[in-house]
């Protein structure tokens, strides 16, 4: 089993792992673990705490995404807040696709491309 299918796992079974403060080991809530998934988790922990950074730092980019939306849109602090929640709300597996719509439609930088000169 790979460090992102026992995430998916721990995820499908309403389980959010997340790393200790230190970043170097993994909490989730008290008495959720099966003995298999302990076992996964004992296994795979350097794996998986890299999957878990992964995870929280798309999570990251997504919102700051999110926001640049909000920005061309105009949108308040009350409409903000709720895209903020939509996008904690979507599914991890399916939040690199919404980065990269946001990416898309609304980039980073609004620069315009300068052709090299000839």
């Amino acid at each position: 089993m790979t460090a992102q299918a026992i995430l998916a796992e721990l995820i499908a079974c309403g389980i959010t792992p997340n790393l200790t403060p230190d970043g170097a080991g993994i909490e989730v809530p008290a008495g959720r673990l099966t003995d298999p998934q302990r076992a996964a988790i004992k296994a795979h922990k350097v794996e998986l705490i890299a999957c878990i950074q992964e995870a929280a730092n798309l999570t990251t980019e997504l919102l700051a995404a999110a926001m640049r939306a909000c920005d061309a849109h105009g949108d308040g602090p009350e409409a903000r807040e709720q895209m903020r929640l939509d996008c904690l709300e979507t599914p991890p597996q399916l939040r690199a696709d919404l980065l990269q719509h946001f990416r898309d439609v609304y980039p980073a930088s609004n620069r315009v491309k300068q052709e090299p000169n000839t």
